[in-house]
C-alpha cells in the first residue's frame, strides 16, 4: 500500500511539472497578434513611401500641443480640455483637426476652431507647426470646409492657407486647392474680402517654381487679368448687399482695391499681363 501511494504521488508530481512547463510554453495570442499588426502596419508604410521620396517614419501618435494662452475657454471645451488647465499634450493640433471633423456641418464652430488654428500657425517662428499641420492633412480639412460652406469660416480657411502657402506650397497645390480657390474667386456675389485672401493664398504659392507653373496651367494669370478689370466703380452700390451708407460706401472701396492691389501682385508674379502693361492702382 505505502508503495502504491509513493507511484500515485510520483504520477501527480510529474502530471504538475509537465502542467506547469505546458504553461509557460503557451502562446500569447494576444501579444502575437499586436506583434502582427505592427509588422504588417510598418510592411504597409513602407510599400506606400516606396516610390515617394519620403522618409520612412513610424505613425504618429503625439501631435504638438496649443500654448492655453492662445485658445478660448470655449474652445478648449470643444477640443477636450478642460479650461484653467495646461494644455500639455491634451490640446493638440489633431485635437483641433478632429474636431473640424466630427463638427464638419456646424460653420459656427468651424470657424471657432479655425480662428484658434489660425493663432498658431501664424506664429513665423512656427515653421514646424505648419509642417504637422499639413502632415495631419490640415491643408484638405481647410478645402473640405471651402467646398462645403460659404461667409467667414471660408475666409478664415482661407487665412491659415495664406499663412501656410509659402511653406508648404506643393503639399497645398497637391491636394487639389487651386482649381477649388479659382472658384471661389469666380462665384458671383463673393465677399470682396474673400477674393483678396484667395489671391493672397495664390500669390504666396507663386514663389515655388513648380506650382507657378501649375498655377498658369489653371488660368490663374487670366482670372488676375479678369479681376484687375471688373472692380466696380468708386462709390457703386451695387457692391453692396444693404441700404449703403458713407461708410458702407467708403468700406466696399477700400475691399475693391485690396482686390485690385493684390490682383496686380499676382499678375506680376505670374509673367505679367498678356494684353500689355498692367493696369495702375487709382491715387
Amino acid at each position: 500500500a505505502g508503495a502504491l501511494v509513493v507511484k500515485l504521488g510520483l504520477l501527480a508530481k510529474s502530471h504538475v511539472q509537465s502542467q506547469g512547463l505546458a504553461g509557460r510554453s503557451a502562446m500569447n495570442y494576444n501579444h502575437d497578434t499586436e506583434m502582427d499588426m505592427r509588422w504588417e502596419a510598418d510592411q504597409a508604410r513602407r510599400f506606400k513611401l516606396l516610390d515617394t521620396g519620403l522618409p520612412d517614419a513610424s505613425i504618429r501618435r503625439v501631435t504638438a500641443g496649443f500654448g492655453e494662452a492662445t485658445m478660448s475657454p470655449g474652445s478648449l471645451r470643444a477640443i477636450g480640455a478642460a479650461p484653467g488647465r495646461l494644455a500639455g499634450g491634451n490640446v493638440t493640433l489633431g485635437n483641433a483637426l478632429s474636431a473640424l471633423a466630427i463638427n464638419a456641418k456646424d460653420p459656427v464652430h468651424l470657424a471657432k476652431v479655425c480662428r484658434e488654428i489660425l493663432e498658431i500657425i501664424a506664429d513665423r517662428d512656427r515653421i514646424g507647426m505648419h509642417r504637422e499641420f499639413v502632415e495631419l492633412k490640415g491643408a484638405e480639412s481647410m478645402l473640405e470646409i471651402l467646398r462645403h460652406h460659404k461667409g467667414e469660416v471660408v475666409l478664415v480657411a482661407l487665412q491659415i492657407l495664406d499663412k501656410l502657402s509659402r511653406t508648404s506650397a506643393r503639399e497645398i497645390s497637391a491636394c487639389g486647392a487651386i482649381d477649388v480657390i479659382v472658384r471661389i474667386c469666380e462665384t458671383d456675389g463673393q465677399a470682396p474680402r474673400t477674393i483678396e485672401t484667395a489671391l493672397r493664398v495664390l500669390h504666396g504659392l507663386t514663389f515655388e517654381n513648380d506650382v507657378k507653373l501649375l498655377l498658369l496651367r489653371h488660368g490663374v494669370r487670366e482670372l488676375a487679368e479678369a479681376l484687375t478689370e471688373a472692380r466696380p466703380a468708386l462709390g457703386s452700390v451695387e457692391a453692396l448687399s444693404t441700404i449703403p451708407t458713407e461708410d458702407d460706401v467708403r468700406t466696399a472701396d477700400q475691399a475693391w482695391h485690396d482686390v485690385l492691389s493684390i490682383s496686380t501682385r499676382l499678375l506680376t508674379r505670374l509673367g505679367g499681363s498678356r494684353k500689355g502693361g498692367l493696369r495702375r492702382l487709382p491715387a
